[in-house]
């Protein structure tokens, strides 16, 4: 068994359905690519699975109190990792697209790929969760 067989695996027994929201935009008028009334957007939405992990859940208790959440600094982010196979996906995501979980539209702040040779195997995306 290979390596991103085992992330595919452990992602889909352990993680949730999500999607990678992807927004492209087509010019309305061509001498104007930075934007015109007649730009349309249309979104598409590529499903695959993500395990959630919370980057910030040293102290689980904490993190599971609802006392915890209203003490928090206004400063202090809520963010989790969320780990998706690359073999999952065809195209690999960006900070341009958005993680879909369920009712839940999570700005993507951050990608990093683990690809150890010419394939890649896993991607790590940093939401605000």
């Amino acid at each position: 068994m290979a390596l991103i067989d085992t992330a595919v695996r452990l992602i889909t027994t352990h993680g949730r359905t999500v999607s990678i929201r992807r927004s492209v935009t087509t010019a309305g008028d061509l001498a104007k690519p930075w934007g015109s009334a007649g730009d349309t957007t249309v979104d598409t939405d590529e499903a695959t699975f993500g395990a959630f992990f919370n980057e910030g859940a040293a102290d689980i208790e904490a993190r599971l109190s609802s006392v915890s959440r209203l003490v928090m600094s206004p400063v202090e982010e809520n963010t989790a990792l969320v780990y998706i196979a690359a073999r999952d996906i065809g195209v690999a995501p960006s900070t341009d697209d958005q993680l879909v979980d369920g009712s839940r539209v999570l700005e993507i702040q951050q990608v990093e790929t683990i690809q150890p040779g010419s394939q890649a195997y896993l991607y790590i995306l940093k939401v605000e969760n």
